[in-house]
């Protein structure tokens, strides 16, 4: 009954407000709305990704920061990684953050004043976009990629509540002023002091005349003496003497208008038509972010003249002109060179020689020289010379037969996609460019287009070897591992790693760039075996090592300047690097012996293409420094933070006492005081036993390593062995 009076009366309250409702006699009951939600800016989007630091820290530095903050504006930025400054270098970098003025003008030349989608950017290919700081940039494409100038967009379409990010590579320098030049393209060649040639050549032609007209614009592809060098001078003197072939080539390098670098840029992948109705192929080489012209790179761009621009580039565009040749053949020519003996004995052991004599076939023959055969060693070369068949697959590795490519040509295919070219033993070769020099696999051209009757001769440094045939392998790249006892540490710290059965994987395969014990042994014992403990950083670093699909050595040449995505997910650089044409400030003091004494470092180690007397015994072992009455006999070589930068393969450690030594692949550098010579042991040093060591002038490194035994093939990949483990 209780119950029931209760229910009565809950329900008769019910209806009482109820009631109260209906006649309106209670107060609303607002609901508050949600709090708005805070902007997300572009720099809120930036900051947050970290991958920005830099670019936050320029636009802190300028007040830009506040301006790309606002929410009720709207913007586009193409936005430099941390990754892309740091190609700046941290010097100027530093310079940049105290010069605001001038940085502030760099971040708005990345700035659109409105958004702009990837669809509406790719859209605009090949026209040109205005700035926030008024100067233009070029948009083009590069296969499927975006370019802006030289810079690739590697992320497109990061929206923000005030406009898209679009991620570049490279930082964008705004073009150069034209401002009020004074001279014109002939008197600003002449007294720039680095164009004798050029100008020569434009007096021998009257050509001078044409580009000192005030009244006309021109455009002038200028190429350096050092670019006339490569030609030869018997090539330069032959075009003198010819001044209509000469003519002919000079005008390749004139457009009859005003082309400034941002006009080039919009036209990547396209001719321009010359002065002397030859189109030439303007491209933007994504590996290096060059503009070149015809194959050349375009080194130095818009010098402004009273009538027209000058570009500085670094080859002469020959082309298609014909060059008047000597009267003998390629075999001819070689004989008459005198440099060339042992590459002619080998022909003639082959019957070669007849076949390279044949008038009624072009050719185009990359030479090895006397001191290229001679760093095979007498033994190989004696073998090869008993063992024809094999000496004629490698000379024919040598020879594109069917075609002359001369040197701008082959600029041309080292910056195409493929980079590829097909030799006359059937296997590809690769061409490549770094800075100036231009490669075949590993091999540096030094002098290029020494003409033929029938062809074109490119000099080369060093022999090159037909890549490894794959063969039939039996062994995955775990077994070829496990049964080469140089890689134990590798294997252990693959099984350690849980990565052997992946590696082992008959269905997948893969590239493994392997280090061998010796490298493992430049980690300080501590830091290796602390590494070997911590199953997530082990696997970190080895899958720096791994990509995902095979890669041989003629892939890994074609390749060179570019960057390879590991299975890790990293990016590792592949490099080739040519030794000889390092020319740093601090190399002399690094490189020569000074004062009687001579440069030594650690077991193994050598010196950047330099001869190196090192020791035989574990003074430059890991972790081991000559410290107290050592330094006495063996003095480091100190240098300060960042003066061997430059230098590659040699970097710093840090001494008992703080300062820093110079090391090479990680093994430290001293001086050698004594008097005894090398060779003698009697005791002198530490260990008293010496021999000679050399560094190969060209080297092939994968982030700085050293690639030393190439294209060992198994049933699921290849294996590149490496001298230094790739943490970085």
């Amino acid at each position: 009954m209780k119950a029931s009076t209760l229910l009565i009366t809950a329900f008769a309250s019910l209806l009482f407000l109820q009631g109260c409702d209906d006649d309106d006699d209670r107060p609303n009951v607002v609901i508050p709305e949600p709090p708005a939600a805070e902007p997300n800016t572009v720099v809120d989007v930036a900051v947050a990704d970290g991958n920005f630091t830099t670019l936050v820290a320029a636009l802190q530095a300028t007040g830009l920061d506040q301006t790309l903050d606002d929410a009720t504006a709207s913007f586009t930025v193409f936005a430099p990684t941390d990754a892309a400054f740091e190609l700046l270098g941290q010097d100027t970098i530093n310079a940049l953050l105290a010069d605001t003025d001038t940085l502030s003008d760099i971040l708005t030349y990345h700035v659109i004043a409105s958004e702009v989608d990837a669809a509406a950017a790719i859209a605009s290919a090949g026209m040109k976009v205005e700035m926030v700081n008024g100067d233009q940039v070029g948009l083009s494409l590069s296969g499927d990629n975006l370019l802006v100038n030289t810079s690739t967009v590697t992320t497109t379409d990061i929206m923000t509540d005030n406009g898209i990010i679009h991620v570049i590579d490279a930082v964008l320098i705004p073009p150069s002023d034209p401002g009020m030049p004074t001279e014109n393209i002939v008197d600003t060649a002449v007294a720039a002091g680095s164009f004798t040639t050029l100008v020569a050549a434009l007096q021998a032609t009257g050509l001078d005349a044409t580009l000192s007209d005030e009244s006309a614009t021109f455009t002038v592809f200028a190429p350096t003496d050092d670019a006339f060098a490569i030609l030869g001078s018997d090539v330069i003197a032959t075009l003198l003497a010819n001044p209509d072939v000469l003519s002919s080539i000079l005008l390749q390098h004139v457009v009859a208008a005003s082309v400034d670098s941002v006009t080039a840029y919009t036209l990547n992948g396209q001719s321009a038509t010359t002065a002397s109705e030859a189109m030439i192929d303007i491209l933007i080489n994504p590996d290096t972010d060059m503009l070149t012209v015809g194959g050349a790179n375009v080194v130095m761009k818009d010098i402004y003249t009273t009538n027209g621009i000058i570009h500085v580039i670094d080859a002469v565009i020959v082309g298609d002109v014909e060059v008047p040749t000597p009267p003998g053949s390629i075999v001819e020519v070689a004989v008459g060179a005198g440099s060339f003996t042992t590459l002619v004995a080998a022909l003639q052991a082959t019957g070669l020689d007849t076949v390279l004599a044949d008038t009624d076939t072009d050719f185009t023959v990359f030479a090895p020289s006397d001191a290229a055969f001679a760093k095979l060693g007498d033994a190989t070369i004696a073998a090869l010379l008993a063992d024809p068949d094999t000496l004629s697959d490698i000379l024919l590795y040598h020879v594109i037969s069917g075609s002359e490519i001369k040197r701008d040509a082959a600029l041309t295919v080292a910056q195409s996609a493929d980079k590829k070219v097909t030799m006359a033993n059937s296997d590809m070769a690769a061409l490549s460019i770094s800075g100036s020099d231009l490669f075949i696999n590993d091999s540096v051209v030094s002098t290029a287009d020494v003409m033929a009757s029938n062809g074109v001769i490119h000099v080369i440094d060093s022999v090159i070897l037909p890549p490894a045939m794959r063969g039939e392998p039996t062994q995955s790249i775990v077994d070829v591992a496990v049964a080469d006892a140089n890689f134990s540490t590798l294997v252990a710290a693959l099984t350690a790693a849980n990565l052997v059965s992946s590696l082992a994987d008959e269905n997948a395969t893969f590239t493994v760039f392997a280090p061998t014990n010796d490298a493992f042994a430049k980690i300080e014992s501590g830091v290796l075996s602390a590494l070997l403990a911590d199953t997530s950083a082990l696997s970190a670093v080895l899958l720096k090592h791994v990509v995902s699909s095979q890669i041989g050595s003629v892939d890994a040449f074609a390749a060179n300047g570019a960057m390879v995505e590991t299975v890790g997910g990293d990016n590792v650089s592949v490099n080739l690097v040519n030794y000889a044409s390092f020319t740093d400030s601090e190399s002399e003091e690094v490189a020569y012996d000074a004062a009687n004494q001579r440069l030594v470092g650690g077991m193994g180690s050598s010196m950047a293409g330099m001869s190196l007397y090192v020791f035989n015994n574990d003074l430059g072992s890991a972790g081991s420094n000559c410290n107290g009455d050592c330094a006495t006999t063996w003095p480091p070589l100190l240098v300060t933070d960042g003066s061997v930068s430059d230098i590659p393969g040699v970097g710093t450690i840090m001494r008992d006492d703080g300062s820093m030594q110079a090391s090479f692949l990680g093994r430290p550098l001293y001086f050698y005081s004594g008097d005894t010579a090398p060779g003698d042991t009697t005791g002198q040093g530490l260990g008293g036993v010496w021999f000679l060591a050399e560094q190969n002038q060209t080297t092939l490194q994968i982030n700085g390593s050293n690639v030393i035994v190439k294209d060992i093939y198994t049933t699921n990949g290849v294996i590149h062995v490496i001298d230094t483990v790739i943490t970085n």
